[in-house]
C-alpha cells in the first residue's frame, strides 16, 4: 500500500518542520514526500537532513506559485497508488496513514477520498492562542458542518486536507480558475461530481496548529469568506451541501422579518447572531464554558461575511490576488 504525502509552504517554514515530524513518525512510512515551496528561502537541504532515510524520497519543487496551482504541480510528481496531502499547520497522529490506507482499501466503502476532523490547538499557551483554537473549535460557529464533528464517520461534502487515490485525484485536479478558493470542499464536490465517495472517519487523527494572533484569526474568517464566493463562482453552486441551503434561507427570514420593523432594526442581526452563539456555547461546549469566545466569534463570522461580499465586488477586477497563503 504505497502512499505519498503532498503539500505545499510559504514562509512558514518553523511550522513545516514540525508538520514534517508528524509524517516521518508515521506506523507505515511513506513512499515520497512531495513538497512545493513558494516561499522566500531554499529549505530543501533542511528538509532532507531531516528526512534522512533511504526509503523515503523527498520530490521538492521551488517556485512563486499560488496554492492550488502548487497542489497540481506537486499531484502531478506523486508515484504512489494514494497521495495524502498536507498543511504546514497540520499535525498528523503515528496511526493516521495505517487507518486512511485501511479505509481506502476496504472494498465495502469503495472511498475515493478519506480523511478526518482536526483538532485545533493553540500555536502557545497565551490568551490570544487559546481563544484562537476555541473559536476554531467551536461547529457552531460555523453552523454545524459535519466536517467539524469530531465524533462524526460517514460520508460528507467537505474534507480537511483529505486522502485520496492518486488516479482519481490526478484526472479530477484542483480547479485553477481562480487562486483563492474553498479547495477543500471544491475538490471533494468535484469528487461526488463523478459518484466517488468521501468518507469521514473518527479513527482518522490530527490536529491544526491555530495561529496565535486574534488578528489573525479574523483575517483567516475574512479569507474563509472571500475563498466561498469564488468556490460558488467557480462551481457555478450556490449550494454545495444542504447545510449551505438552510443555513441561507435561516438567515434570509431572519433578515426579511426584521425588515418589516423598519431598515434600523437591521442592526439587531448581530445582536441575534451573538445570542444565538451565547447559547450554542452554553449548550454544546463540551469543555468548560468560555464566554469570551461567542464575542470574538460574532466579529469573525462578521469578518466572513464581509470577506464574501468583497469578493463578489471583486468579480470584475483585471487582477486578483495569486496567493491562497496567510501569514
Amino acid at each position: 500500500m504505497s502512499y505519498s504525502f503532498f503539500g505545499t509552504c510559504f514562509n512558514d517554514h518553523n511550522q513545516l518542520f514540525d508538520c514534517l515530524k508528524s509524517i516521518l513518525n508515521q506506523t507505515i512510512s511513506p513512499k515520497e514526500i512531495i513538497l512545493v515551496n513558494s516561499g522566500d528561502a531554499d529549505i530543501k537541504i533542511l528538509l532532507l537532513n531531516m528526512i534522512n532515510s533511504e526509503k523515503i524520497k523527498l520530490v521538492y519543487v521551488h517556485r512563486k506559485l499560488s496554492r492550488v496551482k502548487s497542489l497540481n504541480i506537486a499531484l502531478e510528481k506523486s508515484t504512489a497508488k494514494y497521495s495524502f496531502r498536507f498543511d504546514t499547520r497540520a499535525r498528523f497522529s503515528k496511526d493516521y496513514a495505517e487507518n486512511a490506507l485501511k479505509i481506502l482499501e476496504d472494498k465495502i466503502l469503495q472511498n475515493s477520498v478519506v480523511g478526518g476532523v482536526p483538532t485545533v490547538i493553540s500555536d502557545n499557551n497565551k490568551f490570544e492562542s487559546n481563544i484562537g483554537a476555541a473559536i476554531m473549535n467551536r461547529p457552531y460557529l460555523y453552523f454545524f458542518p459535519k466536517h467539524r464533528n469530531l465524533n462524526y464517520c460517514g460520508y460528507a461534502s467537505s474534507i480537511y486536507l483529505g486522502c485520496f487515490l492518486t488516479s482519481s485525484l490526478k484526472q479530477i485536479r484542483f480547479n485553477e480558475k481562480k487562486a483563492l478558493l474553498s479547495e477543500d470542499s471544491l475538490i471533494i464536490n468535484d469528487f461526488l461530481e463523478k459518484g466517488l465517495n468521501a468518507y469521514i472517519s473518527s479513527r482518522i487523527k490530527l490536529e491544526y496548529v491555530s495561529r496565535s494572533s486574534l488578528f489573525n484569526i479574523i483575517r483567516l474568517f475574512n479569507t474563509y469568506g472571500y475563498c466561498r464566493a469564488n468556490t460558488i463562482l467557480v462551481s457555478n453552486k450556490l449550494f454545495i451541501s444542504k447545510r449551505h441551503f438552510f443555513v441561507f434561507f435561516a438567515l434570509i427570514i431572519i433578515f426579511l422579518m426584521l425588515l418589516q420593523f423598519s431598515i434600523l432594526s437591521l442592526i439587531l442581526l448581530p445582536i441575534i447572531l451573538l445570542i444565538f452563539n451565547i447559547f450554542c456555547e452554553i449548550v454544546f461546549s463540551k469543555k468548560r464554558i468560555n464566554f469570551i469566545v461567542p464575542f470574538y466569534g460574532t466579529l469573525c463570522q462578521y469578518s466572513w461575511i464581509l470577506g464574501f461580499l468583497w469578493s463578489l465586488a471583486s468579480i470584475f477586477k483585471n487582477k486578483q490576488s495569486k496567493s491562497n497563503f496567510i501569514s
